[in-house]
């Protein structure tokens, strides 16, 4: 066997490979062989079919099947020898493969293009990309203020029942004033005043002290019995009366700006006044707005790359490569309509990131960063290096089940990457930034998305 390698073009290789009877002789005698043994042919016990009814039978598919291994071996070991960095794998050389008849020719010569990878240096210093800095208004900043006091409030628990607290109660189902022996019963009820729909109802409970026990009706309370139902359960008769105790009265009150609260919200951070406290708030918000545009960002700096990285590629052997890889999903029509608009990019990009990541090693992701990034999907905000040992042990067992499933590994994988990548351009590119306030960043995505 004999193996050559010429240049056929740019980026494009032709692989020959010359096959002599003596490299898969062998091979077919071992598969006829094995045929011989299984062929059941009428008039022959089995195994005992004439070698030469054999050859006439399946000496062609054997021969076939054992070029096909000798070829494809050869092939690949070829590649590996050579350290080709190719793009795809190699296809039949239709300029140069011709018709083989098998019955008659012993050497056969087989032919083989390939798209060789291109030499891509990327040069950042050349990139130019428009982007916005989201800026949050004074009244954005204050609502979202409003909402950290909405959801911290300042937590009590008064004596007496107010008009907007929560309740704790013992609940027993009651007949004539009096609990009924082996009626419905809940302890540990949590209900809010405002579920208390009617009016007499209310007047009954508020200013009641914690501890107090009565009568109620919570069909006549809570405005219908499907509602009692929705509280209570399913297996509660929503048309009794109920015995209460009230255990406990919870107060949730709308804290001061204060350095206690700005304490809560931002720990250890000695936020001591308002002003700061709000340029805190902006930060936190900006630093979302940034995460949330990133992937726009992304999108266009991967624009910039592709129009600003000049490589040539063998688009004639990619438009063949992407039609026979496809699995006839992709007609030959399809590619050449859509070569630039749909695949050219896409794996310009592709091997452009192939060369970054290449010169930047830390940007291959690691088991470790992928399973951090897991835990930080399932559970934001905490923070893996404080735990104890045992919770780490959990959070561990949670991640590597959620990543078993092969094609969920590889979408966050991938995820992951786009973040690595995205923060590695944005300290490699050039970007100029314009203010911006987050409605008007909507409204200009909306116009760039309308003069495409």
């Amino acid at each position: 066997m004999n193996i050559t390698q010429s240049t056929k073009g740019d980026n494009l290789i032709s692989i020959k490979i010359s096959v002599e009877k003596s490299d898969y002789q062998e091979t077919v005698e071992k598969t006829l062989k094995d045929m011989r043994r299984r062929a059941n042919v009428p008039g022959f016990r089995p195994g005992m079919v004439p070698m030469g009814m054999i050859k006439k039978m399946y000496g062609a598919s054997a021969k076939m099947e054992a070029l096909n291994t000798v070829v494809s071996d050869s092939l690949n070991k070829h590649i590996m020898d050579n350290k080709l960095d190719l793009i795809g794998y190699p296809l039949s050389d239709l300029d140069q493969q011709q018709p083989a008849d098998l019955d008659k020719e012993e050497d056969i010569d087989f032919y083989f293009e390939a798209a060789l990878r291109p030499e891509i240096n990327v040069d950042y210093t050349n990139t130019m990309v428009d982007f916005y800095h989201i800026i949050p208004t004074d009244e954005e900043v204050d609502k979202v203020v409003e909402d950290l006091q909405q959801r911290n409030p300042d937590t009590s628990h008064p004596e007496t029942v107010g008009e907007n607290d929560r309740l704790e109660l013992k609940v027993r189902e009651a007949e004539d004033g009096k609990e009924l022996e082996g009626g419905f019963q809940k302890d540990g009820l949590f209900i809010h005043m405002d579920q208390i729909k009617d009016k007499e109802s209310r007047e009954m409970i508020v200013g009641k002290e914690v501890g107090a026990e009565f009568i109620i009706n919570f069909a006549k309370a809570f405005g219908s019995e499907e509602a009692v139902a929705k509280v209570l359960g399913e297996d509660a008769p929503v048309d009794s009366d109920y015995n209460i105790i009230i255990d406990d009265a919870i107060r949730d009150e709308k804290p001061e700006l204060n350095e206690d609260f700005f304490e809560k919200i931002f720990p250890k951070q000695e936020v001591k006044d308002l002003d700061t406290f709000k340029q805190k708030v902006k930060a936190e918000m900006e630093k979302q707005h940034e995460a949330e545009a990133d992937p726009i960002l992304f999108n266009k700096m991967v624009d910039e790359l592709v129009a600003a990285v000049h490589f040539d590629l063998p688009d004639a052997f990619l438009k063949r490569w992407l039609v026979e890889n496809s699995r006839g999903e992709i007609k030959a029509d399809d590619i050449e309509k859509n070569y630039e608009k749909d695949y050219v990019k896409g794996l310009r990009w592709q091997l452009i990131e192939d060369s970054i990541v290449k010169a930047n090693p830390e940007l291959i992701i690691t088991d470790e960063e992928l399973k951090n990034y897991v835990l930080r999907q399932i559970f934001p905000g905490i923070d893996y290096n404080t735990l104890e040992d045992d919770m780490k042990a959990n959070l561990d067992k949670i991640a590597a089940n959620y990543l078993k499933d092969g094609k969920q590994n590889e979408q966050l994988k991938n995820q992951l990457a786009d973040v690595k990548m995205t923060q590695f351009l944005k300290g490699k590119m050039n970007i100029n930034y314009t203010d911006t306030t987050p409605e008007d960043f909507v409204k200009k995505l909306e116009e760039e998305r309308k003069s495409k």
